[in-house]
């Protein structure tokens, strides 16, 4: 009696996913005859863009300049003055211009003489925020793509600036290779 109501059970459960797998072909269908096309994935929708608005939202402008400088140069979207006008949005972030300074003061009293003393501490951290790129679609604000790149540190700020730059520009060559993957050799 067992085996037969397991074996009722197994069966409707498979008539129900049947019945599931059909309802979606046929939505499928519905949908290509009223003339909506299937919905495009983020690969697609990044591919079919033509058009792009460039956003700096944070930082300093090294990497802001980079990325722009970079897509004028390859040509691949027309860059416009608006969102509203743009297939998708590009937004473009950086760290900010000098690194965090951070100042602590404390009193303690001298063992010696009972006296107390302040001691004022100043450090600065040289270690750079990422370089970071995330694309939108400009109309349902999906996500198609982001990436981020840690540009390495250093004392001068020459050095931090170009390799801040180094960063930049590898980021922009992963984005770019994800719309337009390099030729197999």
């Amino acid at each position: 009696m067992r085996r037969i109501q397991s074996t009722v059970i197994t069966l409707c459960g498979l008539l129900l996913a049947c019945g599931f797998v059909v309802a979606q072909e046929q939505k499928t269908a519905s949908a290509q005859e009223q003339g909506k096309p299937p919905a495009l994935t983020p690969s697609a929708k990044l591919a079919a863009a033509r058009t792009a608005y460039l956003k700096r939202v944070g930082g300093n402008e090294i990497a802001y300049n980079v990325i722009e400088t970079s897509m004028e140069g390859w040509g691949r979207f027309l860059l416009t003055g608006s969102p509203e006008k743009a297939d998708i949005i590009i937004e473009v972030s950086g760290p900010s211009e000098d690194g965090d300074v951070s100042v602590s003061s404390r009193t303690r009293t001298d063992g010696v003489s009972g006296r107390p003393e302040q001691s004022t501490t100043t450090s600065r951290d040289l270690s750079n925020a990422p370089v970071k790129l995330v694309v939108f679609d400009a109309k349902t604000k999906m996500l198609l793509w982001s990436g981020t790149e840690n540009p390495k540190g250093g004392f001068k700020q020459k050095t931090r600036d170009d390799n801040l730059v180094q960063a930049a520009n590898k980021l922009f060559t992963r984005f770019h290779d994800r719309v337009e993957p390099p030729l197999a050799h």
